[in-house]
Order: structure tokens, then sequence, then C-alpha cells
């Protein structure tokens, strides 16, 4: 149990208790040892693979991890050719292959007329200077409303956008909305080159996307130094994401419709509940939907029980980045798939097998020698999942139903001062 802990970056305290409630739900007792073992194996396997073992050093793990983030790019470009995210005809290719992939169905998404208003009403200041434009009306009638929307992530001020843009949306009503697929652009790189250079600095990548709008869209940028491999892997992930919060939109206006604005808002800000409510003779999970750590690592949300869309969404991507290369096994695509929760101690020093842990480590520039705060995240999912038969579906399903509430609870005594939420 005590090793457990550490991987999940829990007390052991908090894992004991945490297993006694859940075996009294699901009746199985022996998870943690289980799920431990699996680790293990899995370490092993994925150690072999890269021609080492567990008495290997971490530095040559580190650096066997390195190399296949590299052989895994080479691979990556080998299949697809060059890539030029400056136009729509160079990305053409990569967005293709990544919504064949996925196959993404339709999604409830903000109607264009009402996006088109919400532009309106408070005018993108930012954003009309980077255009030309003196008048909203005017630019408004002649640019592309979902570019126009996209942009507000990268050339507004986020806090003119939390307190003057988005007060608005306080008011969406579901007939706000409708059916419709998910779109995938590449903006215009006359128009955002220039204006998106701060972003992407900071961001260390190129992609991004609007979940109300159901929009994935790519900043025009020249392709370099592994970015093809970031920037697959984030359209897969975000192609997993907006739907996500698609079906949420559509609960909530089936389920909650008076509620609606103040759900939709909440999922918008990426809101984390403070803590979970003391419910007696319920076991909780806290739903975590962005990645805490990057924020404050010492989060004492991090170390309870907590589950995670973006992890999911993650494992998928890197899963479908090994479906992509299942034809050529050759290129070593299908490496990271599996590993997002696989994890081991090297030096006395937590070490990550976890796909975007490892990508992302490796841009160029970074001070950081490796993540390993997505691992962890994939651990909590995977140690959920391992207590339900239906596994990654019924954490989804639950992901879905409870997201407002910002927890998962299930009962587990049977007394009159106990409620299942």
């Amino acid at each position: 149990m005590e090793e457990l802990a550490k991987l999940l970056g829990a007390t052991n305290e908090k894992l004991e208790s945490l297993t006694e409630d859940m075996a009294e739900f699901t009746g199985k007792k022996d998870v943690p040892a289980q799920l431990l073992q699996k680790v293990e194996a899995e370490r092993t396997q994925a150690l072999s693979e890269l021609g080492l073992s567990e008495s290997s050093s971490r530095d040559e793990v580190l650096g066997a991890l390195k190399e296949k983030v590299t052989a895994t790019e080479k691979g990556l470009t080998e299949l697809l050719g060059e890539v030029d995210c400056t136009t729509q005809e160079g990305c053409a290719p990569l967005i293709n292959k990544a919504v064949s992939i996925v196959k993404p169905q339709e999604g409830f998404f903000l109607k264009e007329d009402k996006a088109r208003e919400l532009l309106l009403a408070n005018p993108p200041r930012n954003v009309m200077d980077v255009l030309g434009y003196k008048s909203a009306e005017e630019m408004v009638g002649k640019e592309d409303v979902y570019e126009l929307f996209a942009s507000l992530r990268f050339v507004e001020d986020r806090k003119w956008l939390n307190e003057v843009f988005f007060t608005p949306y306080e008011k969406l009503t579901p007939d706000d909305f409708e059916k419709r697929t998910i779109q995938v652009k590449v903006l215009e790189a006359d128009k955002w080159a220039r204006a998106a250079a701060a972003f992407m600095k900071k961001k260390f990548h190129n992609v991004s996307h609007l979940k109300e709008l159901g929009i994935v869209f790519t900043i025009p940028a020249s392709v370099k130094d592994g970015a093809t491999l970031r920037l697959f892997s984030l359209l897969f992930h975000y192609l997993h994401e907006v739907p996500f919060y698609a079906q949420h939109f559509a609960l909530a206006a089936e389920k909650n419709p008076k509620e609606f604005a103040k759900i939709v808002v909440a999922d918008l800000r990426g809101d984390v509940r403070e803590s979970i409510p003391l419910v007696e003779n319920v076991v909780t999970w806290m739903i975590i939907q962005r990645y805490l750590y990057k924020e404050d690592p010492a989060d004492s949300r991090l170390g309870i029980p907590h589950v995670s869309p973006e992890s999911m969404h993650w494992k998928r991507a890197a899963d479908d980045i090994a479906s992509f290369g299942k034809d050529n096994p050759q290129l070593g695509l299908d490496f990271w798939a599996g590993k997002a929760h696989i994890a081991g101690s090297f030096g006395n020093k937590l070490t990550s097998f976890n796909f975007e842990d490892n990508v992302f480590s490796a841009v160029p520039g970074q001070e950081v020698e490796q993540y390993t705060y997505h691992m962890r995240e994939a651990l909590w999912n995977k140690f959920f999942t391992e207590w339900f038969e239906g596994g990654e579906k019924v954490l989804e399903t639950l992901l879905v139903e409870d997201f407002s509430q910002g927890f998962v609870g299930f009962k587990i005594r049977n007394t009159e001062s106990g409620s299942n939420p």
C-alpha cells in the first residue's frame, strides 16, 4: 500500500481508508495490491522495450525515454511527410488523419448567430486592432466568426475575457446551442502569426480549442524541434475533450435547464471544488478538471481521491497515435499506448513513462528534468477504474453525470443518516 501511495502522491492512511470504503461498496478487497503488481509488470516490460531493466540508473531511463520521444517524432514524420502548419493546405494531412482516427461525433455547441451577438455586445478591441477594424460591426460582417473567437484566446487580456466578455455567458440558455459537427481550423497566417507568438512561447505548442463553439484550431507556425508530435497529440486530445464537454452541455440542457448557463460558465472556467462535502457513509472522489499541479504543486487536493477528465483524454490521445502506427510497427509509435499510469523510482526519484510527461519534458528550452504530474493523474484514474468491471466507460459516464457537483460519490453503508449524492 505504501508504494502505491507514493506513486499517487497520497498518504498511506488516506489510501487505506479509501480502499476499505471502496471494498465495502464493490466487494473487491485486493485492488491496490493487484494494481501495484500490474504497474510493476508493465514497467518491467516498458524497460525491456527500451533495452533496460529495473536495475538501470535514472539517467539511463530518462535518456532512453528522450530517445523514444525523438524516435516517435521521426516515425510520425515518416508516415505524414513534411508538415507545414503555416497554411491550411500544409497542415491538412495532419488534421485529416487525426479526424479519420477519432471520428468525432456531433456535439452540442453555441450557435453561430449567438457567437456573433456576443462579439458585438463586447467588441474585442485588441482583435480589432490586429485586423485593422474601427467598427465591430464591420469586423463581424467580414471575418469568420469562429476565427474571431479563436483569436480571443491569444490576443485579448485574460482579465478582460473573464470580467467583461464572458459576463453575457451567464444568460445563455439551451436554445442558444445546437447540434453540429466539430470544426478543425488552421487560422490564417497573414492575420494571426505575429499576434500568436507570445501564446506559443508560453504554451510550447500552437494548438488550442473552444469548448462552447466546438472548435479545435491551430495557430500558423513553423513546425520544428519535435513540434509535429506535440501538434498531432494535441489534436487527438482536443478531439476527445471537446465532445466530452459537449456531452455535459447537452445533459445540463436536458436535466437542469435553469442552471444551464451557470454550468457552462463553470465548465469553461475549469472550476474545481475547494473541498469535498462531508456526507456521512459516502465515499467520494473529487473531479479535478484541470492540472492543478501546474498552478501549485503543493495543492492539497492532489493528495485526496480524485479523477481527471484531462488525463482520460490524454490516455486516448496516446492510444490514437499507437493506432496510427499499427500498420508500421517498425516505427515504434505504439510504445506509448497503455503506459499513461506507469512510473517507478530510479535513483530515489519518481520517473514517469507517461506520454505527455515525456513529450513535453523534451521541449527545447525547458528547465525541468522530467514532468511526472500527468502520470499521477492517470494513475488515479486507473485506480478508480480497477474497482469496476466497466473500467474506463464507467469513469467517463460518471464524470459526465457528476461533473457539475464536482465529485463522484458512492453510498457505502445502509443507514438512515447516510445519503447518496
